[in-house]
């Protein structure tokens, strides 16, 4: 779609909206939808990704370059991708720490009238980009939750190019960790790898069906794990002695 009527379909969705409150977890289920699968960008900023995504993959950077490269591609799909709706900020500095991306509701959205409603997905999220050789394990892991906490971000985006520690089906390692952390904490972090981002590039789907498909995913993963531990208990219960 070419950016003017890219431009003109949000318009039209943020006119629908200014009437009614809009739930975060909706914005990202409407800018799925809203969203081709060949990500809905003009020629021009798909080619940008494109291009920065295959100079990450060949290239031979150190792991400071590693990590910018990423961080600009992955602004590229929220700023230039979304230009109406969202804005994004970069290398926000804390007392403490350094925020890669921040990306919340843009100004011409707002002014449009459109009121986003907080749910238990935030109003805003955070990104970090760790584009090492290996894994990344719980010591970054924890230490972006502890940013979330900071920063009270429900919503966390964590861009791990080869992946995090642990297997799917595990409450181990990083990967156990994100789903602890959902379940008992309420942050949801959503981990993308290379193998998401190639998906992109190859134009099989975009940035928020990826997002969305990761929150619903953790969302059934611990809703289920938890009903197994009640259940176990309630049996357990009904198995002693009065």
């Amino acid at each position: 779609m070419k950016d003017d009527g890219k431009r003109e379909k949000l318009n039209r969705i943020a006119d629908d909206m200014s009437n009614q409150g809009l739930l975060f977890s909706e914005l990202f289920q409407m800018l799925a939808e809203t969203n081709s699968p060949s990500l809905g960008l003009s020629d021009k900023v798909f080619a940008n990704f494109a291009s920065l995504y295959d100079r990450i993959d060949s290239g031979n950077y150190s792991q400071v370059e590693k990590g910018k490269l990423l961080e600009d591609l992955i602004a590229i799909l929220f700023e230039e991708g979304y230009p109406t709706m969202l804005d994004i900020r970069k290398n926000m500095l804390t007392s403490s720490n350094e925020i890669d991306i921040l990306v919340n509701w843009s100004k011409s959205a707002t002014q449009s009238g459109i009121q986003l409603l907080e749910d238990e997905m935030g109003s805003y999220f955070l990104v970090e980009c760790k584009n090492y050789n290996n894994k990344v394990g719980v010591t970054y892991l924890g230490k972006f939750f502890s940013l979330m906490c900071y920063t009270d971000t429900k919503l966390g985006v964590f861009i791990a190019w080869n992946g995090i520690t642990g297997s799917d089906n595990s409450w181990n390692d990083a990967v156990g960790l994100v789903k602890k952390l959902a379940l008992g904490e309420k942050k949801y972090i959503l981990v993308l790898t290379k193998a998401d981002l190639k998906k992109i590039r190859q134009k099989e789907t975009n940035i928020f069906t990826l997002l969305e498909h990761k929150y619903l995913a953790l969302k059934t993963d611990i809703s289920y794990k938890s009903l197994i531990k009640k259940h176990e208990i309630e049996i357990d219960n009904l198995s002693s002695p009065e």
